[in-house]
């Protein structure tokens, strides 16, 4: 039999691996890399110190936004999610509010050390997130495309914290429409749980068919998108290949698989996909870097 001493070292390590779920590393670690490319992309010369600090104070902020979802969403993941930290009773409410507010304020510490852009952005960020978690996220629409901001946010903080931010503006275009359009899909992968606390949601206000039409939208923008930083900033034919047959025209198979079938298997099925392709979109933009940035009009 275990003795208490190995009770507590066993319960302590429990807690540590739930608080770890719960701020969702998968997330935090492509936050981090997005800060790092969003610098990478800026144009500017890419200071280590200031880069890593700002990716570190995205990856705290993000863990804590999604803590504080967690926090504010447990009667709906009792329905759709009841095997998280909160709902199965590993982790309590009240350890996932403090265990934010401790990563919210560390965030803010960490950009302080940066410089003034990157202070007010990692506030700025901070903010959204818990009106977002308390508030925003049950706005049809709205709660959708704060979270586009906040990922299109990461890739600026890049080159906010090298005093650059030019080269960072196709990648947080992209970010902002396929995240948005994502978080849509998420929304009708969640109607059951959604609508047993009455949350407006976009699918629950307007219908379902009106939310595809709205996803089809954004993902019809990224593609009309995709072209635009090889005509306008000098990005390499590479990049553009890139693009149309890894991103483009698995978009379009997403959205038309969507439209022919919005059901809840086949909506979580459709948003994880999108989530992965995201990474192929970041690989052909860093692929496809111009070894100038041309000015836009050029």
């Amino acid at each position: 039999m275990l003795n208490d001493s190995e009770l507590n070292i066993h319960s302590s390590q429990v807690k540590i691996r739930d608080l770890i779920e719960l701020s969702r590393p998968l997330n935090g670690l492509l936050a981090f890399v997005s800060v790092w490319i969003g610098a990478y992309m800026s144009g500017g010369s890419i200071s280590i110190q200031a880069t890593f600090l700002v990716a570190t104070a995205a990856v705290l902020a993000l863990s804590a936004g999604n803590s504080l979802n967690d926090y504010c969403d447990v009667e709906i993941d009792r329905i759709n999610k009841p095997e998280r930290p909160i709902p199965s009773g590993r982790i309590s409410r009240r350890q996932a509010l403090l265990f934010s507010i401790l990563l919210l304020g560390l965030s803010v510490v960490i950009g302080f050390q940066v410089n003034s852009g990157s202070l007010i952005t990692i506030v700025s960020v901070c903010w959204l997130l818990s009106i977002y978690a308390f508030w925003l996220k049950r706005l049809p629409l709205i709660g959708n495309l704060v979270v586009g901001i906040l990922t299109a946010l990461t890739f600026v903080a890049g080159g906010i914290a090298n005093e650059v931010v030019q080269g960072t503006l196709p990648l947080s275009v992209f970010a902002f429409l396929f995240t948005t359009a994502r978080e849509i899909v998420k929304d009708m992968e969640d109607q059951v749980g959604d609508q047993a606390v009455f949350a407006k949601t976009l699918p629950l206000i307007l219908g379902e068919k009106s939310a595809v039409w709205v996803v089809l939208f954004l993902i019809a923008s990224g593609i009309a998108f995709s072209p635009v930083p090889y005509l306008i900033y000098g990005y390499s034919g590479l990049y553009l290949f890139i693009m149309i047959f890894g991103v483009d025209l698995v978009m379009a198979y997403l959205g038309i698989r969507l439209f022919l079938k919005p059901s809840q298997s086949n909506c979580a099925k459709i948003q994880k996909w999108m989530k992965w392709n995201i990474f192929i979109g970041l690989l052909a933009v860093c692929l496809g870097k111009p070894s100038r940035l041309l000015p836009v009009g050029v």
